[in-house]
């Protein structure tokens, strides 16, 4: 019951009339005189509240709180006392009493602490449950795939977050997935219930970047008409993401240097060190042994960064993954925009495997998301995958035994569009070359002949 208050008190006349009073605001109220009954009530009833004397008969009120503490559903509670003891309100508060009320009180400043505490209890739990939305979400099961390479990057994403290192550096090309490996660390590992905040860095001018990232004093420049707190602020105790750090700029790469090895940074116009604790993971595209070989990173930040690193795997290095995750986003799609398509057919799944996916993870998720937007019934229709191979644009359509193959005659030859036609159809038949052969209505000698003069041979 959400407003369900336990009072456990040994003074019979002031816990009635509390209860009373605090019946008549719209509580359910249950009472109990000693330690022992309340404890007993607390695990019958399960009250969201429970206000406690310090002094009791047989055990002490803190000695009610630890015991409450230990409940599955552990109440909020209250500590009062007519004693006053400081002593006592620090105890009561490191076993995490929500507060400390000194005999005799108001009853209204007692409503008032409940109803602060009730919004506190409704507040943790509302967190509870999105940060238990988010670990479901962003587990380890969230990497799909069979694929050693796959099954070698959850191992490691396990351990590591067991560890709980205070810097990664995630590598890998666009696509790959790099932003959900830093979400999966985050949630499987103990921060999962503190922020996990992202930034990046090539997607905001450096001047902002900045302020971003550090936050700001009033009056430090211009426009800065109040205190703001930045990202490594807000992010304390959990996690932050820097993509793409490959494009930050030298001088904001030589203040991070400090936040990376000491976890403190100064505001803009600030004079203090604020230090946080901070798990602190960079993730880019690029190669930042080259970028500091170019002068383009600093040496300096990229030894701190690279701890603890690995490489996001590409798809084209894991296609056995790929059935997977078409069936995977699927399901997502027919939940998400409301679909029902249920048969994905077996020339769109050779296509998707014979592809190699230069835009990885990225690239499948979003060929899959446009057929399904385009195609009806419970089939996702082969007319709508459109792939962007290098040698031209391909769209797959078998049915009626038609291919559709879209190309440039300004740029194309009729050399340029055989090959296109022969790869193609070699692709359609996972470059069985008797079955593509057979398709293009010629002998597989003939087909050998001018595969070996386009160079499709080995």
């Amino acid at each position: 019951m959400p407003k369900t208050i336990l009072l456990v008190d040994d003074e019979v006349f002031f816990t009635k009339k509390l209860a009373k009073n605090l019946s008549d605001s719209g509580y359910d109220v249950f009472t109990a005189f000693s330690g022992k009954e309340g404890i007993e009530i607390a695990r019958e009833q399960v009250p969201r509240v429970a206000i406690i004397d310090l002094k009791l008969p047989d055990i002490s009120g803190l000695d009610v709180i630890k015991s409450l503490n230990e409940l599955e559903q552990p109440p909020i509670t209250i500590m009062i006392t007519a004693h006053g003891y400081i002593e006592a309100a620090v105890s009561a508060m490191r076993l995490g009493a929500y507060d400390f009320v000194e005999k005799p009180f108001p009853v209204d400043k007692i409503k008032i602490i409940l109803q602060n505490a009730l919004n506190s209890a409704n507040l943790k739990k509302t967190v509870a449950v999105a940060t238990k939305h988010e670990k479901q979400k962003h587990g380890i099961g969230a990497l799909i795939g069979v694929s050693p390479v796959i099954k070698n990057l959850a191992g490691l994403l396990l351990k590591l977050a067991a560890e709980d290192p205070r810097m990664v550096l995630i590598t890998g090309e666009t696509g790959t997935g790099k932003g959900l490996a830093a979400k999966v660390l985050h949630y499987s590992g103990r921060r999962a219930e503190k922020p996990f905040l992202e930034m990046n860095c090539a997607a905001i001018p450096e001047n902002l970047l900045e302020s971003e990232l550090f936050g700001y004093e009033a009056g430090s420049f211009t426009d800065a008409k109040k205190s703001k707190s930045g990202i490594f602020e807000d992010a304390d105790g959990g996690t932050i993401l820097l993509d793409e750090i490959g494009d930050m700029s030298l001088n904001l790469q030589a203040k991070l240097v400090k936040v990376v090895e000491e976890r403190k940074f100064r505001r803009l116009g600030g004079k203090k060190d604020i230090k946080v604790d901070l798990q602190v993971i960079a993730a880019t595209n690029k190669d930042l042994r080259d970028e500091v070989k170019n002068g383009k990173f600093r040496q300096d930040l990229y030894h701190r960064l690279n701890v603890i690193s690995f490489e996001m795997p590409c798809l084209r290095e894991r296609k056995e993954d790929i059935p997977l995750l078409t069936d995977h986003f699927v399901r997502f799609f027919n939940n998400d925009i409301n679909k029902t398509i249920k048969v994905v057919p077996e020339e769109v799944r050779r296509a998707f495997h014979a592809y190699n996916w230069p835009g990885n993870v990225r690239e499948l998720r979003s060929t899959v998301e446009r057929a399904m937007i385009l195609s009806e019934g419970e089939e996702l229709n082969p007319r709508y995958i459109a792939l962007d191979l290098d040698e031209g644009s391909v769209s797959l359509d078998e049915q009626d035994g038609k291919m559709k193959l879209e190309v440039d005659l300004d740029d194309s030859s009729l050399e340029d569009i055989e090959q296109k036609i022969i790869r193609k159809t070699l692709e359609q038949n996972n470059w069985n070359q008797t079955r593509a052969a057979g398709a293009l209505k010629m002998n597989r000698q003939n087909l050998r002949y001018r595969m070996k003069k386009m160079g499709l041979l080995g």
